[in-house]
C-alpha cells in the first residue's frame, strides 16, 4: 500500500501518527504533506516523522483561501509523483477532490459539528467519513463511525504512558498541583465572528486559580509580559505529560479539553461553540464541564478545585469511558483496507 496523508494542524499529527507507524511497520510506503501552522513542523520532526511541508497558514479569510489554492495545486503534483493507492486526511478539503479527480479512494475525519465550510468541500467526495462518539450530524452513506473520542487515537493506554520525567526536566514538580490554561488563536475558518478573552479576565483567572496550584498557560499565540512567567516551557512533544499530572485543565479549545478528560483530568472547555466530542464527555461520561467564556469556566473550575479525592474520582469516570471504547487506529487500519479492496 502506498498512503498519502494530508496533515494541517498539529492535532493532525497526533491523530495519525500510530497509523502511520502502523503502516511502516508493516512494510507500506507513506508520505505526509504538512502545513507550517503552529507547531505543526516542530512536532513532526521531534517525534521523527519525515514530511513535505506544502503551505504556511493563511491569514484571514482571504488569505486562507488563496492557501487552499496552491496547496491543492501542490498536493495534486504530489500526489501524481507519488502515485498513491489511498489518500488520508484531518478534512476532505484537498484529499476530497485530488482523490476523485485521481479515482483514488479518499478517507479523512469530521470531529466538529460547526465546520460547514470544510465539510461542504470534502464530504461529496469522500469514500468514507469517519467521526467518532457524540457526533450529531448524519453524513449520509459515506459516514463511518468508531466508538470514543477522536483524541484516544493516541491518548488510550496502549498508546500513551504518561513520563512525569518529562514534566519534570521542564522545572514543572508534577508531584505538586498546577493547572494548566489553554487559549487559541481563535484563527481557525469556524472562529470568524468570535474572540477570545481579554488580557484582564485572564489576569483574574491565573490570580483566582494559583491558590489551587501553579498556574501554567499554553497559548497558540503571544501572551503578555504581565503573563510571561507562566508560560509552558514543556516541549511540544510532551504536552500530554504536563496534562497528566495536572490538576485541571481549563481552556477555549476542544482539542486540549478533551485531551485532558480522557487522560482522567477535570476538563472545563469554554468556549460558545457546541462540540458533540465535548458534550459526550460531559453528558455521558462526566468527565468534562462547558462555559461560554473564560469567566464563566473559571467558576466551574473553582467549583471543581474545591472537591476532595477529584483525581480519583474523574479517573473511575475515565473507566467507563475506556470500556466503551474500540481501538480507533485498528479501526481506521481496517477502513484503509475496506476502501483498497471495494
Amino acid at each position: 500500500m502506498r498512503a498519502l496523508f494530508d496533515l494541517t494542524h498539529p492535532a493532525d499529527v497526533h491523530f495519525f501518527k500510530h497509523l502511520i507507524w502502523l503502516l511502516q511497520k508493516r512494510g507500506h510506503k507513506v508520505l505526509v504533506a504538512s502545513r507550517d501552522k503552529d507547531v505543526e513542523i516542530e512536532l513532526l520532526e521531534a517525534i521523527g516523522i519525515a514530511h513535505v511541508c506544502l503551505s504556511r497558514k493563511g491569514a484571514g479569510l482571504m488569505g486562507m483561501g488563496l492557501e487552499l489554492l496552491t496547496r491543492n495545486a501542490m498536493m495534486l503534483n504530489l500526489a501524481r509523483r507519488f502515485r498513491p493507492d489511498i489518500l488520508v486526511g484531518a478534512t476532505g478539503v484537498s484529499v476530497g477532490p485530488i482523490g476523485a479527480l485521481l479515482h483514488v479512494p479518499r478517507i479523512f475525519r469530521e470531529e466538529n459539528e460547526h465546520g460547514w465550510l470544510v465539510r461542504a468541500m470534502g464530504v461529496p467526495f469522500a469514500t468514507y467519513v469517519m467521526t467518532g462518539t457524540g457526533y450529531r450530524k448524519e453524513l449520509g452513506p459515506r459516514h463511518v463511525r468508531y466508538r470514543g473520542t477522536w483524541v484516544q487515537t493516541y491518548l488510550a493506554p496502549q498508546y500513551f504512558h504518561p513520563c512525569p520525567d518529562h514534566v519534570h526536566a521542564a522545572g514543572i514538580d508534577p508531584t505538586r498541583p498546577y493547572i494548566v490554561l489553554r487559549l487559541v488563536s481563535w484563527g481557525a475558518t469556524h472562529d470568524f465572528g468570535l474572540r477570545g478573552a481579554e488580557t484582564k479576565d485572564i489576569l483574574e483567572v491565573v490570580s483566582r486559580l494559583s491558590r489551587f496550584g501553579r498556574v501554567i498557560i499554553s497559548c497558540e499565540g503571544p501572551l503578555p509580559e504581565s503573563l510571561q512567567s507562566h508560560r509552558n516551557p514543556v516541549p511540544v512533544q510532551h504536552i500530554h505529560d504536563l496534562l497528566a499530572s495536572a490538576s485541571l485543565c481549563l481552556g477555549e479549545g476542544g482539542t486540549m479539553a478533551a485531551e485532558a478528560a480522557v487522560l482522567g483530568v477535570p476538563s472545563v472547555y469554554c468556549n460558545p461553540l457546541f462540540v458533540g466530542y465535548m458534550d459526550a464527555l460531559e453528558r455521558d461520561y462526566g468527565l468534562a464541564r462547558s462555559a461560554r467564556s473564560l469567566p464563566e469556566g473559571l467558576r466551574l473550575a473553582e467549583r471543581l478545585l474545591a472537591r476532595p479525592n477529584l483525581r480519583e474520582e474523574w479517573r473511575q469516570k475515565r473507566q467507563k469511558l475506556l470500556s466503551d471504547s474500540e481501538d480507533i487506529v485498528m479501526f481506521m487500519h481496517n477502513l484503509l483496507r475496506k476502501a483498497l479492496s471495494s
